[in-house]
């Protein structure tokens, strides 16, 4: 099936960036946002040139890698009866891990190895100031993401993230948040990596099992990023992620827009179905009302007959406030 293309953007700029890109709250390809960085000028001569200048960096710190068996052709996912995960972790340090992924190179149906969401500043001090991007605060930290052909299943950020290919080549299949219901979502307190993660394969969807996928593929978007391509993809936007060649590198930002201290929207919505679950169907139906006056419709007039200073939650979010509702939720939950 032949997916509409994310809309390009060329030439880049801060201002563009953020009046013209982010408002729509969509996914973007910034088309050769990196190209200049000289990790991604390494990565057109060689892998091995790749290989060698990110070593230069390493600070010998253990990453957490992720090792599967031939068998699972690259899909790091849950085993058979979702009792755990068809990979295993394990420590190692970074420059023999890129070695390992470089010996694998050419071979028939070679292990998947990947190492995901690294720190930069601890890992690879140095990097990011001769890597910079001029789209972010320079506050922000990288991570690096690094492997052989591996895929990872759909899933969604809580952040916003520019995401940076130095080497090797990616596919990204991205889907609007108000899909999640088509995606056949796993569980939300066990996953690979934190984040709920779709159940369907997008390479290989079974259709039988998974009927409404194909609502959620007539909505999708495709973005196919070269050495020195970038994509922005905006929070709950969900994204399904194939490196496509024998040996990739990416850099990766994230970073959210709310007030410090106020925590996780996803975390509320756990917590949620902790206070909802039990209830009878018209219970839920009058919460949901409450759900969309207080939160999710919200609008100044759901506070403005209460005087400013007595809002509290309903008023202006700033870290006095955020520090107060904390408190006030830290009572609730431990009676």
């Amino acid at each position: 099936m032949s997916l509409p293309r994310v809309k390009e953007w060329h030439n880049v700029t801060r201002e563009m960036f953020e009046q013209e890109i982010v408002p729509r709250y969509e996914p973007a390809i910034l088309r050769g946002h990196v190209k200049d960085w000289p990790v991604t000028r390494q990565s057109l001569k060689s892998a091995e040139s790749a290989a060698r200048y990110v070593s230069q960096f390493d600070s010998g710190r253990p990453v957490l890698s992720w090792v599967g068996e031939p068998s699972i052709e690259g899909r790091f996912f849950y085993n058979r009866d979702l009792s755990g995960m068809n990979f295993q972790q394990v420590q190692a340090e970074l420059r023999p891990t890129l070695n390992r992924i470089l010996s694998l190179s050419g071979e028939e149906r070679p292990p998947a190895l990947y190492v995901g969401a690294t720190s930069v500043a601890d890992s690879l001090p140095g990097f990011a100031h001769e890597n910079p991007s001029p789209l972010v605060d320079k506050a922000i930290i990288p991570n690096i993401w690094l492997g052989n052909q591996v895929t990872i299943s759909a899933h969604f950020d809580t952040s916003d993230n520019i995401a940076c290919v130095v080497a090797g080549r990616r596919k990204f299949t991205l889907f609007p948040p108000e899909q999640v219901s088509n995606l056949y979502v796993g569980p939300i307190d066990f996953t690979p990596a934190g984040q709920p993660i779709s159940m369907v394969s997008v390479k290989e969807p079974d259709f039988e099992r998974f009927p409404r996928f194909r609502q959620a593929l007539a909505a999708a978007k495709v973005a196919e990023l070269e050495p020195g391509d970038a994509i922005y993809i905006p929070s709950l936007w969900w994204h399904n992620v194939e490196a496509t060649e024998d040996f990739n590198i990416l850099i990766n930002y994230w970073w959210e827009d709310s007030v410090p201290g106020v925590g996780s929207p996803f975390d509320a919505l756990v917590h949620s179905t902790l206070t909802t679950s039990s209830l009878p169907p018209e219970k839920v139906a009058a919460w949901k009302s409450m759900f969309d006056h207080y939160v999710f419709e919200r609008e100044q007039q759901s506070a403005e007959h209460i005087p400013p200073e007595r809002r509290g939650p309903l008023g202006k979010m700033t870290p006095r406030v955020a520090a107060y509702v904390r408190n006030y939720l830290r009572g609730v939950l431990n009676r």
